[in-house]
């Protein structure tokens, strides 16, 4: 479902200021498309014909929302703005400060979310990934969602059109906990500075970036000292926790088989 195509001149052309009565081509696998919509449902562009392999075909309703959502905050940001040289279509690009946001409603594989973060990075573009809470943020994490919250990286509700982050601990992909959802305002990203010698949170490490936000977990970190002691002592002791747990689970495990298979022994002997 793009917002915006190609016109007869290879113009870019926004699905509001498009003509119906003419034919225009998709950003992505240059194949044909017309306007739909109207009424109660949101207008945008349409392929011709079924294209699964081009990703701006299999967009969703909810990704869409979410763009026209954010570019409301943030006028901006440019929707679907097309990196040539990388053959990349962003989904949201904030010129001014070389960020691009992703919104991931649907599952993404380890390799193209890597090719992904590699080809903005190549272009000096600083890339965040916002992932729908509808698809991610459960108990188990999938491998990507792994891959992804070692990144810059928050979660947003298509319900309510939130953006948050939040405290978690998550050990061998199964996320133990999370906190309450930490808003966040994008209008203010600020080049990261930590302090020589500054603590921070285990989980934060791998997600350091160019920017940090107004309320998110490192921001709330960096300037509430007392918060974040709290947060690191938890971090540790319910790490050191899961870890005596599996370890006892592991023996336990590890008699029972023993004891199991002199059983079976002992039956097939009689």
């Amino acid at each position: 479902m793009p917002l915006y195509a190609l016109d007869d001149e290879n113009k870019l052309v926004s699905v509001w200021d498009s003509d119906s009565l003419r034919r225009y081509k998709c950003l992505e696998c240059q194949k044909d498309l017309r306007i739909r919509g109207g009424g109660d449902r949101r207008v945008h562009f349409y392929h011709l014909q079924s294209r699964k392999s081009c990703r701006l075909h299999n967009r969703s309703a909810r990704h869409i929302a979410m763009q026209l959502q954010l570019q409301k905050k943030m006028p901006e940001i440019e929707l679907e703005k097309p990196f040539h040289s990388i053959l990349r279509i962003a989904d949201l690009c904030w010129e001014r400060h070389k960020i691009v946001f992703e919104i991931q409603c649907s599952p993404i594989s380890i390799k193209e979310a890597y090719e992904r973060k590699r080809d903005y990075a190549l272009e000096g573009y600083e890339l965040i990934w916002l992932l729908d809470d509808k698809r991610y943020n459960k108990k188990i994490l999938r491998p990507s969602e792994g891959f992804l919250r070692g990144q810059a990286c928050y979660f947003f509700s298509s319900t309510t059109g939130l953006v948050y982050d939040q405290f978690e601990l998550v050990v061998e992909r199964s996320r133990l906990l999370k906190g309450p959802p930490l808003p966040i305002d994008l209008l203010t990203p600020t080049p990261i500075f930590i302090p020589p010698g500054f603590q921070i949170l285990q989980q934060q490490k791998s997600r350091l970036a160019k920017y940090i936000f107004q309320g998110d977990l490192l921001f709330r970190s960096l300037t509430n000292s007392s918060y974040l002691d709290k947060l690191i002592a938890y971090e540790e002791t319910m790490g050191t926790s899961y870890r005596d747990h599996k370890k006892k689970f592991f023996w336990f495990k590890k008699i029972f088989l023993i004891g199991l298979e002199s059983l079976l022994r002992l039956i097939c002997r009689k």
